[in-house]
């Protein structure tokens, strides 16, 4: 007896059904079909936020750029005997700018200038961010070996500091109108570094 039509229909009908369901998951097993949530993790990875900067080390990189800024003035006006184009106030204020202010008047008093750089090796020891201003201390151990007063005229260099050229110097940093400055500065004379 011959298979009737509609017993072929539906042979035909079910190899279709399993033919495309094979099809489905030879598919789904293939490169695009696996990868997806393996491509997805790493660009979800990707996209996430970086950290955010930690505030005490955004801020230590501040206080020190401020005080080699007022270091950078101060040198200029030393060796120009001129505040001329000068931008201490930018660096210092308080007792630090007026420290500043009466050497340099001192060296011009006297027909000094002072050559050279001195070397600095700055740290912040302290720094407090949740006090009203926030503020800082940075030690130094400045080296003024090659930093020193002579005769504007003659080049003769003065014997003003005596023969220790390494001292410590404490200085305090406060921060105010959107930035950081030093507002006090003190070179300890009686220490060695």
């Amino acid at each position: 007896m011959a298979p009737s039509i509609s017993a072929e229909i539906r042979r035909a009908g079910v190899s279709a059904v399993v033919a495309a369901a094979a099809v489905a998951l030879l598919a789904g097993c293939g490169s695009g079909g696996g990868d997806a949530k393996a491509s997805a993790s790493p660009s979800a990875s990707a996209t996430s936020a970086a950290p955010s900067p930690d505030p005490s080390a955004t801020a230590t990189e501040q206080v020190l750029a401020a005080y080699r800024g007022m270091w950078t003035e101060q040198t200029k006006i030393y060796s120009s005997g001129t505040f001329a184009g000068s931008k201490l106030e930018e660096y210092a204020a308080d007792k630090a700018l007026s420290k500043v202010k009466v050497a340099a008047l001192y060296y011009q008093d006297n027909g000094l200038v002072v050559k050279g750089a001195p070397v600095l090796s700055p740290k912040v020891t302290d720094l407090s961010l949740d006090t009203n201003p926030k503020t800082a201390t940075v030690v130094d151990c400045v080296d003024s070996s090659n930093f020193v007063p002579e005769n504007a005229k003659t080049g003769k260099k003065s014997d003003l500091d005596g023969a220790n050229r390494r001292h410590v110097q404490t200085s305090k940093a406060y921060y105010g109108s959107g930035k950081w400055l030093i507002v006090d500065s003190t070179i300890d004379k009686d220490s060695t570094c």
